[in-house]
């Protein structure tokens, strides 16, 4: 049976949804309309209705961009091994710091925002303390 890859054509199979093949391809079947906007004119409107034989393009992963932000916290700001106040401590930075995240999670509820930044190097930060305290 055929695989569905990143990056390559798939040749959709009898029983197949969007949703499996993104599945396959991505381990994520709720990126499916990822695959859909790739292949609109093959498809058509409706993206419940692929049929076997037909040839998709899976388009590949692209990573998150960072985004970034300023801390505004006048005490500055940790940034920590997971998003809690209780996890090891990595680095301390001062206000006015330009710090990177790929992606806000929600951790630890601090002064009632439990939004936290996580960076490409996996560590967090309190995104309450920034200039971004929404992500």
């Amino acid at each position: 049976m055929a695989q569905a890859l990143p990056g390559s054509n798939y040749t959709v199979q009898s029983g197949d949804s969007l949703f499996s093949i993104a599945q396959q391809a991505y381990g994520d079947g709720n990126q499916w309309p990822k695959i859909y906007d790739a292949n609109k004119q093959v498809i058509g409107n409706d993206p419940n209705l692929i049929r076997p034989g037909e040839v998709l393009y899976i388009p590949p992963v692209t990573p998150p961009q960072p985004k970034t932000c300023k801390v505004t916290a006048s005490s500055g700001l940790n940034v920590r091994a997971a998003p809690t106040s209780q996890s090891a401590l990595i680095a301390s930075y001062p206000p006015g710091t330009v710090l990177n995240y790929v992606e806000v999670v929600i951790g630890e509820n601090v002064a009632g925002n439990p939004r936290w930044g996580h960076s490409e190097q996996g560590h967090y930060f309190w995104m309450g303390g920034t200039d971004h305290p929404n992500g």
